[in-house]
């Protein structure tokens, strides 16, 4: 198992692990979305670019996660590798880089990924409406102070 930094050569692995994970983000949601790829998901991309990602990797890239500045902006495993605490290990890697407080969001219904953060740590500081694809979600806004 490795966990390193991002190279521009992990991009097809990385995008195929985030088109296959991203439905599972809102699948508690009522409202049915149609995930647009990240290829083509312009304002996902310049996320992706700003971010500082790194890659869970065992012989092949199973999952990756990153941050922009203290923001955890992303945190996605593979489907097939889940419940194998890879998103832990990705979490915690990236808590060992940043200091003070650190911030994420998460859609309410996302049930197992607000399990995770609170088990790292975090709490649910508000919770406000954001919306995806025009439609409102309820969006918890989790801090930890490290």
């Amino acid at each position: 198992m490795t966990i390193r930094g991002y190279k521009n050569s992990d991009f097809e692995k990385l995008v195929k692990i985030y088109d296959l994970a991203k439905p599972d983000e809102f699948s508690g949601e009522n409202a049915k979305f149609k995930i647009i790829p990240l290829k083509n998901d312009d304002q996902m991309l310049k996320l992706f670019k700003d971010s500082n990602l790194y890659v869970y990797e065992e012989k092949t890239i199973l999952g990756f996660a990153g941050h922009k500045g203290n923001y955890i902006s992303w945190l996605f495993v593979h489907p097939e590798h889940r419940g194998l605490k890879i998103g832990q290990l990705l979490i915690k890697h990236i808590l060992t880089k940043l200091k003070g407080n650190v911030g994420l969001n998460v859609a309410d219904s996302n049930l197992a990924a607000k399990k995770l953060y609170i088990s790292l740590g975090f709490i649910i500081e508000k919770q406000f409406e954001g919306k995806y694809q025009d439609t409102p979600i309820k969006v918890n806004r989790m801090e930890i102070i490290i």
